[in-house]
């Protein structure tokens, strides 16, 4: 029997195996019997031998089966089910966040059988549970300061002006009022300026983890399991992905409006929305190059999001959760495309005369 050549387990990382010696071959020992066999068995009568079909079938396999097949051997190898620790043999798992979302990948693959479509579907939901504690942590506070969000902004304001004069004493003063206020709502700033980024490794990390199976490729994912999206390392010809993905970035942004603008100036908040609207719409073309395994993990990202946030809408899951309810006030009105580029030309007219100031004052001196 042929020895493995590694030893594969469900960790992360596999043991190569030290292949054991082969058995000794028998001495090849000739009967007595053929030894001395009589010269008259060569003169006996020889009866005609006619080839039964399986004789033929069995040698028409024989001629066929020596001569390369590679491609066979290609489609074998690739349409073999993944097991554990092949990707740690491929050099796609380790303890980078795109190591661990690959060992996951696998975990998934592997133990429940799924072809490669429903694995990235399912890892998608999968990295979006384990960020759904961070997503309402960030929710209640940000609803929890929406009440002192117009007392921040001016606060804001008074630090600017108080920076910009060079008054120390003031900017200090202003800085101890926003710590109360944010202690008063019962938000600390640290985590709440830190909740985003901690998400960021989970998120890019699936992204370069599909991203490199796609590009090595994993031969498995040559055969996806679905007919509508065959091979999940080309682009998808019809850009549907894309579309679909542009489509759904649209809706999230109008369905969590309201809990962006909690943290942030309200006119603001609704310029930027439009500003992402935009670049969801230009990103189509970018995105139509990724390969299809690649934008489905990116459209199942936004399905699970939008999912999240109209469950995470309702009344009664943030009594449970224990989420401030959310109010009328902070409901705002869609800002026009119109209203936007007029506010972007305003920003740059303001940031003009603040140059020109800055190089009267340094022409003084």
């Amino acid at each position: 029997m042929q020895p493995s050549l590694a030893t594969r387990s469900i960790w992360l990382f596999s043991k190569q195996a030290n292949a054991a010696p082969p058995a000794a071959a028998p001495p090849s020992t000739v009967p007595s019997e053929l030894v001395d066999l009589p010269e008259t068995a060569s003169e006996a009568s020889v009866t005609p031998w006619t080839p039964t079909a399986d004789a033929a079938l069995s040698d028409a396999t024989a001629q066929v089966s020596s001569f390369p097949q590679p491609e066979i051997l290609d489609t074998a190898a690739a349409l073999a089910p993944l097991q554990y620790g092949d990707l740690a043999l491929l050099g796609l798992s380790g303890w980078s966040p795109a190591g661990l979302s690959s060992w996951m990948l696998e975990l998934v693959n592997v133990s429940t059988g799924l072809p490669w479509f429903h694995t990235i579907v399912a890892g998608t939901f999968l990295s979006r549970l384990l960020l759904l504690p961070f997503s309402i942590k960030q929710l209640r506070n940000s609803a929890s300061l929406a009440p002192y969000q117009p007392r921040l902004l001016e606060l804001k304001d008074e630090f600017n002006r108080a920076y910009a004069a060079g008054d120390q004493l003031a900017v200090q003063r202003i800085a101890l009022k926003q710590r109360s206020l944010y202690a008063e709502s019962g938000v600390s700033m640290v985590p709440m300026l830190l909740m985003p980024f901690l998400q960021l490794p989970v998120t890019l990390g699936m992204f370069f983890c599909i991203k490199r199976l796609c590009a090595l490729p994993l031969e498995q994912l040559h055969w996806s399991g679905v007919s509508f999206l065959p091979d999940l390392t080309v682009p998808d010809p019809y850009y549907i992905l894309p579309i679909a993905s542009a489509v759904l970035i649209n809706l999230q942004l109008a369905v969590s409006a309201s809990d962006m603008i909690a943290t942030a100036e309200r006119t603001t908040a609704a310029h930027m929305i439009n500003a992402f609207r935009v670049v969801s719409i230009v990103s189509i073309p970018f995105f139509g190059h990724f390969p299809s395994g690649l934008n489905l993990y990116i459209l199942t990202g936004m399905v699970a999001m939008l999912m999240q946030t109209s469950i995470l809408k309702l009344d009664a899951v943030r009594r449970i959760l224990r989420i401030p309810l959310r109010s009328k006030d902070m409901l705002v009105e869609p800002v026009k495309f119109k209203e936007s580029i007029d506010h972007l030309k305003k920003w740059f007219r303001e940031q003009n005369r603040i140059a020109q100031e800055r190089a009267q004052k340094g022409r003084k001196w």
